[in-house]
């Protein structure tokens, strides 16, 4: 679920941290080399978040393992050094919408409120994929698609639920650290139940992978997180 835990991994990353149409980009799957800069084991990259504009926190995550394209991120959160806001936010999500995200797969609290995480994407020279919509692979983009290609995944309740790309300017217009570069925006459908979240975007770029992700939750507050690989600086 990147629908389920990246909704909530990145969200707290957290609580903790998702035109060419394609027949079903989800069940062929993402091709690419495997083995590139971005996916050694032990990087470690940057993640800053910011509620409604302001500072909320940072932390990092580290590649733990990759088996062939499957990356599996590792870090943790003390929610002792966060806002009370996001105290709040990261506790109702574990404690009246956990069972919903299914963050018991990807998330564990401890009794002094450390946040310790881990999920698996899969990570190519061709793009993005993950697996947090039970456990199916959907494609989250491929650099190379157009503006207009979609990516869907059918859901357990039978809903098909789309990522679509909608920005691809092909100029170095995003700011990024201390420069500018080029990404594609993703714009994702959430699924109809979602109790909390009502849209998420991405930006993606084909060296430093996904460098942004915002939620747009219903209660009209925004969550937005940069992620800076460093080791590719």
């Amino acid at each position: 679920m990147i629908n389920g835990f990246l909704k909530i991994s990145a969200f707290l990353v957290v609580v903790a941290l998702v035109s060419c149409k394609k027949d079903d980009p989800a069940a062929t799957g993402l091709g690419g080399e495997t083995n590139i800069p971005l996916t050694a084991v032990d990087s470690v990259s940057g993640v800053y978040a910011e509620l409604d504009g302001a500072n909320a926190l940072s932390t990092e995550i580290k590649i733990k393992a990759n088996n062939d394209g499957d990356v599996t991120y590792t870090g943790s959160v003390d929610l002792l050094t966060l806002s009370p806001e996001l105290q709040a936010k990261a506790l109702e999500v574990m404690n009246e919408h956990g069972d919903y995200y299914e963050a018991s797969k990807y998330v564990t609290l401890t009794p002094d409120m450390k946040l310790n995480f881990e999920f698996k994407v899969k990570i190519t020279s061709e793009g993005y994929q993950d697996y947090f919509t039970d456990g199916k692979p959907w494609i989250m983009v491929k650099y190379n698609d157009p503006v207009g290609t979609t990516y869907t995944v059918v859901n357990k309740n039978g809903e098909t639920l789309t990522r679509t790309i909608t920005e691809k300017t092909g100029q170095d217009d995003w700011p990024f650290v201390f420069f500018l570069i080029k990404t594609v925006k993703v714009e994702q459908q959430i699924a109809s139940d979602d109790p909390m979240v009502d849209h998420i975007e991405y930006r993606v770029n084909h060296k430093f992978g996904l460098v942004y992700l915002e939620y747009v939750f219903k209660d009209g507050t925004n969550l937005a997180f940069e992620m800076v690989p460093w080791f590719l600086l």
